[in-house]
């Protein structure tokens, strides 16, 4: 085999690994779509996106400022639910005036939750202030670390439902 087609057969080779290797990941990787009308982590993430999300796993740590997907439960139902990690355990988060704070730094989102983090618990919110249709941590209070399933770390563009 002459050095050229031998260079041919490797670059092959590696395009189809790669094509391989991409393929495992997106496979196993969680996928999440945003119902259309959920504009919680718009603009970034809009309603309709698809986001790949790296799992969770109970020690994991979830720093401030994450997009997350948590759980919700309704008559024994599990619903995807998104937002962004505000503060973790410890942190002081502060409503006084309708403005919350988070360790005396401003959101700029309004609400009227207060109180430290407690240890297995974080602060989510829809980081988009128009939203109001989808409960987070204003209406819930904080929640619990257990419920929450992954850090989204990118989208991606499928056609169709």
């Amino acid at each position: 085999m002459s050095p050229r087609s031998l260079v041919r057969v490797l670059r092959y080779a590696l395009l189809g690994g790669s094509i391989v290797a991409v393929a495992l990941f997106l496979r196993r990787t969680p996928r999440y779509r945003i119902p259309d009308a959920d504009q919680s982590l718009a603009p970034r993430f809009p309603g309709g996106t698809v986001v790949v999300g790296e799992p969770l796993d109970e020690d994991d740590p979830v720093p401030r400022g994450s997009d997350v997907v948590y759980e919700e439960k309704r008559d024994g139902v599990a619903y995807a639910r998104f937002g962004r990690v505000f503060a973790i355990p410890g942190d002081r988060v502060d409503a006084t005036g309708g403005e919350i704070r988070v360790n005396g730094v401003a959101t700029g989102l309004r609400g009227a939750i207060t109180g430290e983090v407690p240890e297995g618990a974080v602060l989510v919110l829809a980081p988009n202030p128009g939203e109001t249709r989808y409960p987070d941590s204003r209406a819930e209070g904080f929640v619990a670390r257990a419920r929450l399933r992954a850090i989204i770390r990118s989208s991606i563009a499928m056609d169709g439902p």
